[in-house]
């Protein structure tokens, strides 16, 4: 005999996969950026900048 607690459990669980199943269908696909026209110039990076204590030793520190 099934017990009324894995009947109310299961019907939630049916219940809930179906809910997201219709959230899911029904929400419109939002697109993160607009696609890149394929005129359009890339994008062009800088290098990274160097600190200007760019291969000095990193000073020591005393713990106490």
């Amino acid at each position: 005999m099934v017990s009324w607690k894995k009947i109310r459990v299961g019907t939630a669980l049916v219940a809930a996969t179906l809910t997201t199943a219709v959230v899911l269908a029904v929400a419109p696909t939002r697109h993160v950026a607009p696609p890149a026209d394929p005129t359009s110039e890339p994008v062009r990076l800088s290098p990274p900048l160097m600190p200007a204590e760019a291969g000095k030793p990193l000073p020591r520190t005393i713990l106490t």
